[in-house]
């Protein structure tokens, strides 16, 4: 195996990264026992996850590889990296020196999701996110400051470096077992063509082979694939296979059924195969639930109280298809918004949005809180309230703020207390439509969104296929290692 980075410079690039995956396994399921069994290696090459476009579910497929992985291969052997991200955070990395120093990075933010909740310590974070597109990057790399050949070299350092890392050897430096890496795309399979590091193109590079993920359907899930799967033709990449996502269970048959068809009879290459459908995932209503750290995200907001809720999830209504409301504009007078609060079971979860004139109805939420915890009974519903737009009456035109006294009252709650956030500068309707509309998206803090995701994926998703398509065996009795 190839470990020195001066080494590995001298050959070309996608052989040199080939190579560094290869694992030495014993394979001959039936033999005459007196025969010595032919020692084979394995190479297995990186599994690139890319979509037909954005929020379609990348990284619920991600989470669900990472996860099986680890437990499959062991966590120290299994990689992970987002070769291009956009969405950043800083984290603090660890230096490799005794004495406990290092530095704040810039990462894309998937990248802490996955180390932490797997617990990938064996791996660095800027090795798993080696290239971030911030504002104005598009146009420093279009006007020359940025280098295309540094920029793909630092995605190939930083592969080369997972790959070392995600390899175990015991203390005679034999391999322990198999290994994987796990590169999740940004966007559809052209997003970061702009900056010549499109998915597609750096899947080549990293001589990965892509899975595509693309929203339940039929016609426009095709003609999607088909969009996306010209980009890997064109620079020369394997389709390992399809994922299916945010299938509508009354549709789940019919879409594995005729995706499959027109996969299997318009895909082929010229030994006449085509990729596999590698799963077929239901919807999910509960993965369409925005958390209340989701609706601070959208206003640029924090909690006033019940901070502790942060990650307290509700059911908003049009973006969960078949569920219940569970948010509403509160547009009556007091006596009939307690009359909806006192109506409500022990647990129920209900978004309530008012404007900041109402004063009443702020006091009144806060007071039907301090009722349940009285009787011992659980109350789990929030609210927002607008200082922008009309009030629901129509007479309100500018910016009106929450006053001081209603503010402290709300502060007084405390982290346990009733979640309460202002959303400045909307109206209770531009409000809920940005609620409704959303996407919610993972976050490393929220345990219970992403264990939930990552145990809805594994069980419709095909691994020991995948892992068929994205492998080859060598018998080296018969063959070089590397021939």
């Amino acid at each position: 195996m190839i470990t020195n980075a001066a080494n590995v410079a001298k050959c070309s690039s996608r052989r040199a990264l080939y190579i560094c995956n290869t694992q030495y396994v014993r394979c001959s399921p039936k033999r005459n026992l007196s025969t010595p069994a032919p020692k084979t290696i394995r190479h297995q090459r990186p599994i690139y996850v890319a979509a037909t476009k954005q929020h379609v579910g990348k990284t619920s497929v991600s989470l669900a590889l990472v996860s099986h992985f680890t437990k499959r291969f062991g966590t120290e052997n299994v990689g992970y990296m987002k070769a291009v991200g956009q969405q950043s955070l800083r984290v603090w990395e660890e230096s490799d020196d005794i004495d406990g120093s290092g530095q704040y990075i810039t990462i894309d933010k998937d990248v802490k999701l996955i180390r932490d909740h797997f617990r990938l310590r064996h791996l660095k974070f800027a090795d798993m996110s080696p290239v971030l597109i911030p504002r104005g990057y598009t146009k420093s790399y279009l006007d020359g400051e940025i280098d295309h050949q540094t920029q793909m070299a630092d995605i190939r350092r930083a592969y080369l470096n997972i790959v070392k890392s995600s390899n175990s050897y015991d203390g005679k430096g034999v391999k322990t077992g198999d290994s994987v890496t796990i590169c999740e795309g940004t966007g559809h399979a052209g997003v970061g063509s702009v900056v010549g590091a499109g998915n597609a193109r750096v899947a080549a590079e990293l001589g990965a082979d892509i899975v595509l993920v693309a929203n339940g359907g039929l016609g426009k899930a095709f003609d999607e694939l088909e969009l996306n799967r010209s980009l890997c033709l064109q620079y020369g990449v394997n389709i390992a296979g399809v994922i299916i996502n945010k299938v509508q269970p009354e549709k789940y048959d019919q879409t594995r059924t005729y995706l499959n068809k027109a996969i299997q009879s318009m895909w082929k290459d010229e030994n006449g195969e085509a990729p596999p459908l590698l799963g077929v995932v239901p919807d999910r209503p509960y993965l369409g639930c925005p958390a209340l750290a989701d609706v601070e995200s959208t206003f640029d907001s924090v909690l006033l109280s019940g901070s502790d809720h942060r990650y307290r999830h509700y059911d908003v209504g049009s973006n969960v298809q078949g569920r219940s409301i569970g948010m509403s504009m509160v547009t009556t007078d007091l006596a009939a918004f307690l009359r909806t609060l006192q109506r409500q079971h022990e647990g129920a979860r209900t978004l309530f949005i008012c404007h900041s004139t109402r004063d009443d109805v702020i006091l009144g939420f806060l007071s039907e809180y301090r009722r349940r915890v009285r009787r011992g009974a659980e109350f789990q519903s929030a609210l927002v309230i607008c200082s922008g737009g009309d009030d629901g009456l129509d007479d309100i035109g500018e910016e009106s703020e929450l006053s001081p006294e209603v503010c402290e009252m709300i502060m007084d709650a405390g982290p346990l207390g009733p979640p309460v956030l202002v959303a400045s500068g909307r109206s209770p309707a531009e409000a809920a439509k940005e609620i409704r509309t959303m996407t919610p998206k993972f976050n490393a803090d929220d345990e219970r969104r992403v264990s939930r995701a990552t145990e809805h994926y594994e069980p419709y998703i095909d691994f020991d296929l995948l892992l068929e398509r994205t492998s080859t065996l060598t018998d080296l009795g018969r063959e070089g290692a590397f021939a």
